[in-house]
């Protein structure tokens, strides 16, 4: 009973170091520099490219909803030439699609609302708000 009782110890601890908090594991890791870019009525995009470019990290101010004042982690592709997508990937039923967020062509920014279906508009860098902003406060904005 004794051995039993014991393997049953090891067991959860080890189970203990398998599940380890996944926000800990989860934190991006920037690997580029943040720019801020302003939309035409104040409404605030930040990206900072993380995990070696491969993923873009958005925070969003300004624009009211569930979106306002978050980071979320989205999917980025640099196509050369200054054209580059932030997106997600989503499946529905057997199919997978891309919803994208924002499109750069020639290095002009498109935002496309994920929650607001039609609603775009172009957005433009602002120096000074890039200024403004900390990658730190961009990545504790962001809850896995």
């Amino acid at each position: 009973m004794m051995k039993i009782a014991t393997c049953l110890i090891a067991l959860v601890a080890l189970c203990g170091l398998v599940h380890a908090d996944p926000k800990a594991a989860a934190a991006p890791k920037p690997s580029g520099v943040l720019k801020a870019y302003k939309g035409p009525e104040g409404e605030l995009i930040a990206m900072v490219e993380v995990n070696d470019g491969k993923q873009m990290l958005v925070y969003f101010k300004n624009l009211g909803g569930d979106l306002e004042g978050k980071s979320l982690l989205y999917l980025y592709e640099d196509l050369g030439k200054g054209d580059k997508n932030v997106y997600l990937d989503k499946k529905r039923g057997s199919k997978t699609y891309r919803s994208v967020l924002l499109s750069a062509r020639d290095n002009s920014w498109s935002f496309y609302h994920p929650t607001k279906s039609g609603t775009e508009f172009a957005i433009s860098y602002s120096e000074k708000e890039s200024g403004n902003l900390k990658i730190e406060d961009i990545v504790k904005a962001y809850k896995p």
